[in-house]
């Protein structure tokens, strides 16, 4: 469904006024906190949660959900150098 809206002058700011069906199927709600960024094609992408950005722990992580991970120590011998451990 796409929906049209015109951008307004509000104090010193533009603002948008958006629908309430929008609203509802996108489950915002008075005083929610929203994210929004701009792509490469110049669309303007709202979300509730911010993206996290490429290269951050959040990034590395957002896929994550809660399994424990499992691993195998590996030997490495014993020290050639000043290494603490």
């Amino acid at each position: 469904m796409q929906e049209a809206t015109i951008v307004s002058q509000w104090g010193n700011s533009k603002g948008i006024r958006l629908p309430v069906e929008i609203l509802r199927k996108a489950q915002i709600n008075l005083n929610d906190k929203l994210f929004f960024e701009v792509d490469e094609n110049r669309r303007i992408i709202l979300t509730r949660t911010p993206t996290p950005k490429q290269g951050t722990l959040e990034y590395l992580f957002k896929d994550y959900n809660g399994d424990i991970f499992q691993s195998e120590l590996n030997d490495l011998g014993e020290a050639v150098g000043n290494e603490k451990w």
